[in-house]
């Protein structure tokens, strides 16, 4: 396989699987806020801080959470194909801990500081349960990447 074919692969196969991954994450957080434990709402959240109100907020957090979901699948699946992960199931355990990883960063990042910056005061709160939520969805985003990413076959063997 050339190189060429090989990079395309990986970046068709890390967007793809960033994109359901993210996907897979929204959809995690609404299953908790339907669960009444606490209210997430993270494309609102992300939306409105570039747009400063509700206007446009979810279009384009939408956006951004896909981009972002992107980058970091892209990033993931850097980091599988640098460890040289075989398989599905050793991708989705070094997915899922990725995951697990990121939402810990993540949940203390929006815990501690864009908590405080954020423009609407219903984004302000902070919460334990909030950056446990954020944790658990990473965790999902992980599990997800690192599946479709075992899937690819843009792992080569050394």
């Amino acid at each position: 396989m050339s190189a060429a074919s090989l990079i395309g692969r990986f970046l068709v196969w890390s967007a793809v699987a960033g994109l359901l991954g993210a996907g897979v994450m929204v959809a995690v957080l609404s299953a908790i806020t339907r669960s009444g434990l606490t209210k997430v709402r993270l494309v609102i959240s992300v939306g409105s801080l570039f747009t400063r109100s509700y206007e446009r907020a979810e279009a384009v957090g939408w956006f951004v959470h896909a981009v972002l979901g992107i980058f970091f699948g892209q990033i993931y699946a850097l980091v599988l194909v640098a460890i040289g992960a075989q398989g599905v199931g050793v991708n989705l355990a070094w997915g899922a801990g990725l995951g697990l990883f990121h939402g810990l960063m993540m949940g203390l990042v929006l815990i501690g500081a864009v908590s405080d910056a954020h423009p609407l005061e219903e984004f302000q709160q902070r919460s334990f349960p909030i950056a446990l939520s954020y944790c658990v969805a990473h965790f999902f985003y992980g599990l997800v990447v690192g599946t479709i990413i075992g899937l690819s076959g843009i792992i080569v063997p050394h």
